[in-house]
């Protein structure tokens, strides 16, 4: 609703072509008012939001109610002649207009609903209880259905074809084209074509406005229409925002509040590893256009990318009616009999579907299963921009990998996996490979429950020290140094383990190793104890040294963990799960 008001607030000085056809201008100043537009906006919105489910005559009776109820409580706003007289019958009935009024006042009836013949059969009943005339209807359901189209995730040219589809208008025209010649119009036929043109121009929110704005003539209601589509496209900026809720009384401003509450585009939460699939989506436009190799190779290489940050898509699925936790995916059978597995890259992409349960998974390990299935391969975005990755296809990409494993295992965690060190070891070399924030939460989490070598150099006490010394000097004087190999030698105080400590520059880390073996030839200079790596950090925090960190297999697969990470482990719950029977 920011859209629609933001737009009508803009727009609004620069009304009967006072705006030099520019967009360069101030976004808002002293005169950056609300005017009718907005205030029908509201009124339409509440009316929906009050009759959600209910019948066609109890909408059209809301509609009438709120909409007389908002314009005498503003009457100064701005209202057509006709309008006007209409906000004052006692029983106000339609009186065929083809204004853009009914454009203007409909863009909750693109968020509200679940399809898009909902969303147009709703945006008539707004419109026939004044603009009963067929021009009149078709302009509110052509921007309702731009409203519901964006907002669920289709491309500009697949709402221009829609629109040009279902309602006739002339979208040919560029604005630089409408912009000499326009004037202050205000019937849908003049307004419609024009507000989704500068949706279709604009390179975001601001820019959509400010270009309609630039085309002129009833720029208030030009622009709230043009912003309507271009807040479900592009969401809206938060300064914008701001704005408008300084300039709206607290009762618009708590119907606007309400809607957002409401609206269907509010997702329950946000999934952060979809964040990032956009460029897949804009490489299967491309595609699309141009199926060339140079384009699938450039679809493909968008697929690894976001598979090595971690991405995850989005998968249909049947859960079983007696246990939730179980699932088997949903397959599409297309026309030559295969059947496939279904993805979406976001969430406008999944709400163009029918209506199914998902689960969110990273992209390789469906991959994965996939090749494991019968099925063909992945459709991606079904219902949008779809793209076949056949089998043949994940198989390719998996080969350009080399086998090499891009994401730390979710293993459950146990005692025996951590056992030998090799675990830790691939998840570090993975890490090093891919070093990602998933990645590098996995592995703290292995780190916690592991178990790491650490190189010690023996310290015997002064009086040990020298026991001992007297033997080798005592061999030594018979020429006999070869008879102390073999020799036990009993200490009798407590020897001190010191680690050794690695340079690099003027910083020092502390070394240690997921195995005794990964020492090498430098492990013999050395004795090496076996601790919890909690252990191990706890030594090389209290290190004279002030190391800046562990280094895990320095010699091989050298990784750091720095020092401030070893209070953020340290603070991690054990993952490890016991077998049956221990405690």
């Amino acid at each position: 609703m920011y859209g629609a008001i933001s737009g009508d607030m803009i727009g609004a000085p620069y009304e009967f072509d006072r705006g030099g056809k520019t967009k360069k201008f101030p976004l808002f100043g002293g005169e950056s008012q609300f005017t009718d537009d907005s205030v029908m906006t509201v009124a339409v919105a509440e009316a929906l939001m009050d009759t959600l489910g209910k019948s066609d005559d109890e909408i059209r009776a809301a509609l009438v109610a709120s909409m007389q109820k908002w314009g005498r409580r503003y009457p100064n706003a701005g209202y057509g002649c006709m309008f006007y007289q209409w906000l004052r019958e006692k029983d106000p009935k339609p009186y065929g207009s083809f204004g853009n009024g009914s454009a203007m006042r409909v863009s909750s009836a693109g968020w509200l609903f679940d399809t898009i013949e909902e969303t147009r059969h709703i945006a008539s009943l707004t419109a026939v209880v004044t603009h009963d005339h067929p021009e009149g209807i078709k302009g509110a359901e052509a921007i309702a259905s731009a409203i519901f189209l964006a907002r669920s995730g289709s491309t500009k040219n697949e709402i221009k074809e829609y629109i040009i589809g279902e309602f006739g208008y002339d979208l040919s025209r560029t604005c630089d084209e409408i912009r000499p010649d326009y004037h202050h119009v205000e019937t849908c036929q003049q307004t419609v074509p024009e507000a989704i043109t500068a949706f279709l121009e604009g390179d975001d929110f601001e820019d959509v406005i400010r270009t309609a704005v630039s085309l002129g003539g009833d720029c208030d209601t030009l622009t709230c229409i043009a912003g309507s589509i271009a807040e479900a496209f592009y969401g809206i900026p938060e300064n914008i925002a701001n704005e408008c809720r300084k300039r709206l009384p607290a009762d618009i401003l708590a119907v606007v509040d309400r809607f957002a509450d409401m609206r269907k585009d509010k997702p329950e939460f946000h999934d952060m590893f979809l964040d990032g699939n956009e460029m897949i989506e804009i490489a299967i436009e491309i595609f699309r256009a141009d199926s060339s190799k140079k384009n699938l190779t450039a679809v493909l290489d968008a697929i690894r990318k976001r598979m090595h940050a971690d991405g995850h898509f989005f998968f249909p699925v049947i859960t079983d009616e007696d246990d939730d936790r179980s699932f088997t995916f949903r397959i599409i059978r297309t026309d030559d009999g295969r059947i496939w597995h279904a993805a979406f890259t976001s969430q406008r992409e999944f709400e163009k579907s029918p209506k199914s349960e998902v689960i969110s998974n990273f992209i390789d390990v469906m991959m994965k299963n996939c090749l494991e299935t019968e099925a063909a391969g992945i459709i991606i975005n079904p219902w949008g921009q779809s793209f076949l990755l056949t089998n043949d296809l994940i198989e390719m990409m998996f080969e350009a990998d080399g086998g090499v494993e891009y994401s730390v295992p979710d293993d459950p965690i146990t005692e025996e996996l951590l056992e030998d060190g090799s675990f830790l070891r691939r998840a570090i070399e993975i890490c090093s490979r891919n070093r990602t924030k998933l990645n590098l939460i996995k592995l703290a989490k292995i780190l916690r429950d592991s178990w790491v070598w650490i190189p010690c150099n023996a310290v015997l006490s002064d009086a040990d020290y020298e026991a001992w010394s007297k033997v080798v000097l005592e061999a030594g004087e018979k020429g006999d140094l070869d008879s102390i190999v073999g020799h036990e030698f009993t200490n009798q105080d407590d020897i001190r383990f010191v680690p050794d400590i690695l340079q690099n520059g003027d910083e020092y880390f502390f070394p240690v190793f997921t195995s005794e073996e990964e020492m090498g030839e430098y492990g013999k200079h050395f004795s090496k104890l076996e601790k919890h790596f909690l252990e191990a950090a706890n030594l090389a925090r209290n290190n004279e040294k002030n190391v800046a960190g562990i280094v895990i297999d320095p010699l091989t697969h050298p990784f750091v963990v720095p020092r401030e990470m070893f209070e953020v482990i340290a603070n991690m719950a054990s993952n490890i799960e016991k077998n049956e029977g221990t405690e």
